[in-house]
């Protein structure tokens, strides 16, 4: 097998970074390749230029995560850019210009192909499942239960629990020997899916109840506001996952969620679709991009300018 990651020594200097606003994929890919490149080099870092979900604080050593300053930091020798369909989703920062050579490790069919070198296929379920393939084919490192458990993380969620079509046998190859590593099942579960806050129970009971649904029952379209997350004093990142009740209704064909973000006049869109439609043309319209059954968009505007501009998108879709 031809190599494309250059050599890598005690002296190398790595950056590794994710998109903002980070998911389970995201955070495990970049703490999977993270603690397996510290197998080589003692100059690893590994950056969060956001905050850490509550629900992906179980990671292992995701105390080492650390935000990015860029009087702090020299240039790197490689700078690893993982779950990133272009160049512009990990925060204003100078990584790549202060980087020799950028490492683009991808699975998002938008990916713009950024780096100079590029593993981007968009036939694998997960950004965690093709760094697999890195840390054991590419560069030769062997697995430990740390670096499973977070490379399960990524893929069991980015996956839906495999329910999605992007799940394929080698998928499953992949986590029957992240299993064998010692991956703990039941704390994964737990942390993921069975601690929800009882205020952000409540909010979900709220947020489907005001859905509004569009065209014959084949759109469902959730609105969130600033004050709405104060008023049922949750955080931002408890909405992840919310879009799936609104998919996962029947007739539902393309399920939207509409999020004002802090930063004023930013408004970020989560799509998801089941079998008719490709969101990731939805996402393009307003800038983003990802998959054909999920994608994402961050835009300007009000949530009533943008609710009416994906309204006119989606019917001429319809």
């Amino acid at each position: 097998m031809n190599k494309l990651i250059p050599s890598i020594n005690s002296d190398t200097r790595i950056a590794i970074i994710a998109h903002v606003n980070p998911d389970g994929d995201s955070l495990g890919s970049i703490m999977a390749l993270g603690l397996a490149l510290m197998k080589r080099s003692n100059q690893v870092n590994i950056f969060l230029n956001d905050e850490l979900p509550g629900r992906y604080s179980f990671l292992p050593e995701v105390h080492l995560l650390k935000k990015y300053q860029s009087n702090e930091f020299d240039d790197f020798d490689l700078c690893f850019v993982l779950d990133c369909g272009d160049d512009r989703r990990f925060g204003d920062i100078d990584l790549l210009v202060k980087s020799k050579e950028v490492i683009n490790i991808d699975h998002h069919v938008s990916n713009n192909g950024f780096g100079d070198i590029n593993f981007v296929r968009t036939d694998a379920s997960s950004t965690c499942e093709i760094v697999y393939s890195i840390i054991t084919e590419e560069l030769e490192i062997q697995l430990d239960e740390k670096i499973a458990t977070c490379l399960y993380t990524g893929i069991v969620t980015d996956t839906g629990n495999f329910r999605y079509e992007s799940t394929t046998s080698y998928t499953h190859k992949v986590v029957a020997e992240l299993l064998d590593f010692g991956v703990n099942i039941q704390e994964i579960t737990f942390n993921l899916y069975q601690n929800n806050s009882l205020n952000s129970t409540k909010f979900l009971g709220h947020v489907l109840n005001q859905m509004e649904i569009y065209f014959n029952g084949k759109v469902a379209i959730i609105t969130i506001d600033q004050d709405l997350l104060k008023e049922f004093d949750v955080k931002y990142e408890e909405v992840e996952g919310i879009i799936n009740y609104a998919r996962d209704i029947e007739g539902v064909e393309v399920a939207v969620i509409i999020k004002e973000a802090t930063t004023d006049g930013e408004i970020k869109i989560s799509f998801r679709s089941k079998k008719n439609y490709d969101v990731n043309e939805l996402a393009k319209g307003f800038g983003g991009g990802g998959h054909k059954r999920a994608s994402g968009a961050t835009t300007k505007g009000t949530l009533t300018d943008v609710k009416e501009s994906l309204l006119n998108k989606l019917e001429k879709m319809i």
